[in-house]
C-alpha cells in the first residue's frame, strides 16, 4: 500500500506526450498517442447496403486503417451503442475462414468467450455461434470452463484455440471458451444485443486457469506498442443517427483528440480488479459520507450503470426531492430529473480532480411510470443480491462522461475530461436509415426487463470471487 500510494504521488498527473506514430516501438513514456480510426463494425449481415458510395466508404476506412496500422502498433475498434447507453459492442472475428461475433469489451472480468454451435438454448439461439468444424485453424483444448458474473448471470463450456481478430489486430492460438450454457439473460444480437464478451481484466481475474487472456497475447505476439487500453464512449444523445460513431477502444495508444487537458493516473489499488482510491463524492454541493471501505471505485467497461453500498445509495438519493424507494424496482427519481440541473451533479473526486456525472443521465426515461422513473444509480444488494460489497463501482454510466485510460504495465488508471463527438463525423451507421421513432427490439426488450425486475448490471461484470 505504501508503494502504491507512494507511484500515485509521483504520477498523479503525468504529461502526455505529443501526437507520435511510429513503426519502431516507442519511447518510455507511459502512454503512446494513436490516431482515431474510421472503420467501421459490421452488422453481421456482411456490411452496408452494396451501393457505390458504400463500397467507397468501406475502402476509405480500410484505407485509413492500414495507414494506421503501419505507422504504429496500435489497434482501433469502432463500437456500436444503443439508444439507452446500456451497451456498447465491437466486432471480433475468430477462426479460418473468420466467423464474426459481437462482443462486450469488459474490464471486471478477465474471460474471453463466445456461444458454441453446441448450445441450444433458447438464449444461444438468438446468438452468433461458434462452428469449430468450420475453421481450419481450431484446436480443441476439452478443458471444462465456467465463469459466474455479480449479475448471477454464468457461461460454461470448454476451451478451444484459435485465431482471433480484434481492433485490426491477429492475436495467433488464442484461447477462449465455447459456451455450451448461456444463463445470461441478453438480448438477441443486432443493434445493440452481442454473442459474447473479451475480458479485459488482469491475469487474474481469468477463471482459464493458466492460459493467457487476449491482452497479454498481444503484449507477448508484439501486437502493441504499450500494455493499455483506452476507451472513449459516445453517449446516444450526442450521435447522429447517420454520421456519428458510438465509440472507441484502443489498444496500445490513446487519442488525443477525445480529450481535454492532461490525464490524472492513480494507482491500482488491488490485486484482481481496477480499482482506485476515491478522495470525495458529492450530489451538486453536499458531499457525501464516506466509509473507509468505501473509499475506492472499480472502474468496469462491463456493468452499464453505478453502483454504491447501501448506506451511499440511500445517502444520495434522499438529497434528490421526491424520489423514492420501491421494494420491487429499487431507487426511482422523478422523470423530470432529466431536463433539470437544480440538484447538480454527481461528482467523484479522483486524485485531487473532479469528474462529474450529470444527474440528467441517471433517469431511465423507458420505465417512466406517472412521472417517476429508474435510478441508473443502485445499491450493490438491488443489483446484484449481494450485500457485502463496500466499494463502489463505475460502469457505463461513469465512463461514457470521461476518457479513460487501463495502463497494465504501471497498473493503473487514467481519467481525463472527454471530448465528444460532435455531428458530421464518420460513424458506425453511415449507411443506415435514420432510426424510426419506435425502439428497436433489444430495446424494447431491456425496457420491460428494467420495468418488471430490479435494475440490473447489463453485462455484469464484476466476476465473484
Amino acid at each position: 500500500m505504501t508503494k502504491l500510494l507512494a507511484l500515485n504521488a509521483h504520477n498523479a498527473n503525468p504529461s502526455p506526450p505529443s501526437l507520435t506514430l511510429s513503426s519502431s516501438p516507442p519511447s518510455s513514456a507511459p502512454i503512446i498517442a494513436a490516431a482515431a480510426s474510421t472503420s467501421q463494425i459490421g452488422d453481421g449481415k456482411g456490411g452496408g447496403d452494396g451501393s457505390e458510395l458504400d463500397l467507397m466508404s468501406q475502402l476509405d476506412r480500410q484505407l485509413e486503417h492500414e495507414r494506421i496500422q503501419k505507422r504504429a502498433f496500435v489497434g482501433v475498434a469502432p463500437l456500436r451503442g444503443n439508444s439507452l447507453d446500456t451497451q456498447w459492442v465491437a466486432a471480433m472475428l475468430i477462426g479460418t475462414p473468420p466467423q464474426e461475433f459481437s462482443v462486450v469489451f469488459d474490464t471486471g472480468s478477465g474471460d474471453l468467450w463466445v456461444s458454441s454451435v453446441g448450445c441450444i438454448s433458447t438464449v444461444c439461439k438468438s446468438h452468433r455461434r461458434f462452428n469449430p468444424s468450420q475453421s481450419s485453424t481450431f484446436q480443441m483444448d476439452n478443458t471444462r470452463w465456467s465463469i459466474a458474473y455479480a449479475d448471477t448471470s454464468e457461461a460454461s463450456g470448454i476451451l478451444g484455440i484459435d485465431e482471433v481478430t480484434v481492433a485490426g489486430i491477429k492475436i495467433s492460438n488464442q484461447t477462449f471458451g465455447l459456451a455450451s450454457y448461456n444463463g445470461a439473460p441478453l438480448p438477441p444480437t443486432g443493434t445493440s444485443g452481442f454473442d459474447g464478451i473479451m475480458g479485459l481484466g488482469f491475469e487474474g481475474t481469468s477463471d482459464m486457469h493458466g492460459f493467457k487472456t487476449p491482452i497479454t497475447n498481444m503484449v507477448l505476439q508484439n501486437q502493441i506498442d504499450q500494455e493499455i487500453v483506452s476507451v472513449w464512449l459516445n453517449k446516444a444523445s450526442e450521435q447522429d443517427a447517420k454520421l456519428s460513431s458510438g465509440g472507441q477502444f484502443i489498444f496500445g495508444g490513446v487519442d488525443p483528440s477525445r480529450y481535454t487537458g492532461s490525464i490524472t493516473y492513480l494507482p491500482v489499488t488491488s490485486d484482481s480488479q481496477w480499482q482506485v482510491a476515491v478522495d470525495e463524492v458529492y450530489i451538486g454541493r453536499k458531499e457525501l459520507s464516506l466509509s473507509k471501505s468505501s473509499s475506492y471505485a472499480v472502474v468496469d467497461t462491463g456493468s452499464s450503470y453505478i453502483l454504491f453500498p447501501d448506506y451511499l445509495a440511500t445517502a444520495f438519493h434522499r438529497a434528490i426531492p421526491n424520489s423514492q424507494y420501491d421494494k420491487l424496482l429499487g431507487w426511482m427519481v422523478p422523470c423530470t430529473l432529466a431536463k433539470s440541473t437544480s440538484v447538480g451533479d454527481l461528482t467523484f473526486v479522483l486524485g485531487g480532480q473532479k469528474f462529474a456525472v450529470p444527474l440528467s443521465d441517471i433517469v431511465i426515461l423507458e420505465s417512466a411510470f406517472n412521472g417517476i422513473c429508474l435510478s441508473a444509480i443502485d445499491s450493490w444488494s438491488e443489483a446484484t443480491g449481494h450485500s457485502g460489497e463496500s466499494q463502489i463501482l463505475l460502469g457505463d454510466l461513469f465512463i461514457k462522461n470521461h476518457y479513460i485510460v487501463y495502463d497494465y504495465k504501471d497498473r493503473q488508471i487514467g481519467f481525463a475530461q472527454k471530448v465528444p463527438l460532435a455531428p458530421g463525423g464518420i460513424g458506425l451507421n453511415a449507411h443506415n436509415s435514420a432510426p424510426s421513432a419506435s425502439r428497436t427490439w433489444e430495446e424494447h426488450w431491456i425496457a420491460m426487463a428494467l420495468m418488471t425486475t430490479v435494475v440490473m448490471v447489463a453485462t455484469s461484470l464484476f466476476s465473484l470471487y
